[in-house]
């Protein structure tokens, strides 16, 4: 499968350009120790090839739905976690002589009804269809979602066994899971303060692991969603962004791999990404805060109906703020990316190194630009991704190599060996890498016995 998007969602043009993407013969996957039999051929899954287009960045326009579906869930959680609680417990208590106990016992099981519909849905589609919704696994490597049932075994191989499912997915169940001890907790103390303060108890999660996903981590031992272990992670709202498109919104791995392209190839979409996450945990914060205050201010009367009414137009106020910073940021991402193609964007591809044991040496990962800013913000996102190889149109690349070559000695014109033969150049830049390193790390296996990096994206400190 091979695809080639470019720009932003607001473009109303189809993709232009694709190349084929084909598996080379020198890969891990064929080798002989790992060599898959000719059945499970169709099971490997091969890097697409991203054709970087000078007028936008890589499209992510696939993203649509039916108006309906969304309108009919969210009516459906209205019902479940306000509606019906209101309507037992309010007539309840006027009409009945039912304890206040008691009814916070049957608010609380109402409360977890939604929760019992949703999640069985996304872990059905993470499972049983993992093929068509699940995260991406490594390219040119076999996809243990197409193994039969049974073939690995659960603890012993963790990161590969089907029970993985993706990052909103183990969030969600997190979230969950502190969401469910004040319901089921507060109604035999009693403490109806608690009791009140179970959605702030489900926030709260999201926005502490949302915050620890602002700092680009490149030593986690366990999958991100489609991030190998290892390998520079992203904000939490792209995870976000990525899961709920492929599976709740059923767009499926394509989706996957158009995020995994833009995030990779977009400087300024990556902080959109980080800035959104840090407007989201700001927002988490606002409305832990509201409820504390209502909570700890009010009546159980008037608490119980406001306490759990108060996340929808939380949500709604901070979604429009959260939509008009997307739009924004959308514009002026399209108008630096038709700026800064030539000048930015090329001369800056990040290119694989020996350590990247996921793909070809010398093709390139992403796009990251000299740090700028303050030096806390340096490193909260990463050009990388290794379900991304952008590529550059030859009608683009040689003029841009002429004019940069002669006026920078640190970019240079390299042929790789490993895809599309002797006449497929690749771009690469780096200050600190000549090109004797570069013939070591890309010629061959290394003869040395330095350990490779732990980071597949770095070497020595320097972007390889």
């Amino acid at each position: 499968m091979s695809y080639s998007p470019g720009g932003d969602e607001e473009a109303a043009a189809s993709e232009t350009g694709a190349a084929a993407s084909s598996r080379p013969p020198d890969d891990v996957a064929t080798t002989s120790d790992n060599a898959s039999p000719p059945h499970e051929d169709k099971a490997i899954a091969e890097r697409d090839i991203v054709l970087l287009d000078p007028d936008h960045p890589p499209r992510l326009d696939t993203f649509h739905f039916p108006w309906k579906s969304p309108v009919f869930y969210l009516l459906f959680l209205i019902f479940c976690n306000v509606a019906v609680p209101c309507m037992i417990y309010y007539p309840a208590n006027i009409y009945t002589k039912i304890s206040d106990e008691e009814l916070i016992g049957i608010g609380s099981a109402a409360l977890g009804v939604s929760s019992c519909f949703d999640a069985p849905i996304r872990v059905w589609r993470l499972t049983r269809h993992r093929v068509k919704y699940g995260p991406l696994y490594y390219p040119f490597m076999v996809d243990p979602a197409h193994e039969p049932a049974g073939k690995n075994r659960l603890m012993k191989r963790m990161p590969k066994s089907w029970w993985h499912m993706d990052f909103m997915m183990h969030t969600y169940t997190i979230a969950l899971f502190f969401f469910a001890i004040p319901l089921a907790v507060a109604p035999a103390i009693p403490l109806y303060s608690f009791f009140l303060f179970s959605f702030p108890m489900l926030v709260a999660p999201v926005a502490i692991i949302f915050a620890l996903t602002l700092k680009s981590w490149t030593s986690l031992p366990f999958w991100m969603s489609s991030d190998p272990p290892r390998t520079p992670t992203k904000p939490g709202v792209y995870y976000f962004i990525e899961d709920t498109g492929a599976v709740d919104f059923r767009h499926g791995r394509e989706w996957r791999k158009r995020c995994q392209a833009r995030y990779a190839a977009s400087p300024l979409f990556r902080e959109l990404m980080w800035w959104q996450t840090v407007l989201w945990i700001v927002g988490m914060a606002v409305f832990i805060g509201s409820v504390a205050a209502v909570d700890w201010t009010t009546t159980l009367d008037v608490g119980f109906g406001v306490c759990i009414s108060l996340i929808f137009p939380w949500a709604l106020i901070w979604g429009l703020i959260s939509y008009a910073h997307v739009h924004w940021s959308l514009k002026r991402e399209h108008r630096w990316w038709r700026a800064h193609y030539s000048s930015m964007v090329i001369p800056n591809l990040v290119r694989r190194g020996e350590s990247d044991v996921v793909g070809p040496c010398g093709t390139n990962a992403g796009v990251e630009p000299p740090s700028t800013g303050p030096k806390f913000l340096q490193s909260r996102h990463r050009g990388y991704s290794v379900h991304a190889e952008l590529q550059v149109p030859p009608e683009s690349a040689a003029p841009q190599a002429t004019t940069a070559t002669s006026a920078s000695p640190e970019m240079q014109q390299v042929t790789s060996l490993q895809r599309g033969g002797p006449d497929s150049l690749h771009t690469v830049v780096d200050s600190a890498v000549g090109d004797d390193t570069y013939d070591k790390s890309c010629a061959g296996p290394s003869t040395d016995n330095q350990a490779p990096t732990s980071d597949v994206a770095t070497a020595n400190g320097h972007i390889v």
